[in-house]
């Protein structure tokens, strides 16, 4: 029985590194299955201007790809279905950016004119493993 005794608390004691490393390996896991798994959305954020009864934007040409593919937008985290009813001719800037002006058509929403709102419109939905690549 003494022997039993004497085996089990000579037991070797482990080092800081190995406890340090055990760790790091647990955080590096968790860490790579939390951006591997969530999904992030992003949203294409504009101000608008109400002209009779229609929501005025100014869209870079590259952005309206965005407004055809969705049909809501997000006004004061209120979600509002929208009809594009119109789009400008082309408008070229000072410094050569490419615009088109939007017109919208939503129900539901004030028409008070020349009133500015601040909305959104969902963009894309992508896990963060993806958007990390983009961005390195």
């Amino acid at each position: 029985m003494d022997e039993i005794d004497f085996c089990l608390l000579d037991g070797k004691q482990y080092t800081k590194i190995y406890k340090f490393n055990y760790i790091l390996i647990v955080i590096i896991l968790i860490s790579s299955y939390i951006i591997c798994m969530f999904e992030y959305q992003t949203y294409y954020l504009f101000r608008g201007r109400m002209i009779d009864n229609q929501l005025e934007i100014k869209v870079p040409v590259e952005d309206i790809e965005y407004f055809k593919n969705n049909h809501y937008l997000l006004i004061a985290n209120q979600k509002y279905r929208y009809k594009i009813t119109d789009i400008s001719n082309l408008y070229i800037d000072d410094n050569y950016h490419n615009y088109l002006y939007l017109y919208l058509t939503i129900p539901g929403l004030s028409n008070v004119d020349n009133y500015i709102y601040e909305a959104k419109i969902p963009k894309e939905k992508k896990r963060m493993a993806k958007y990390l690549k983009d961005y390195l």
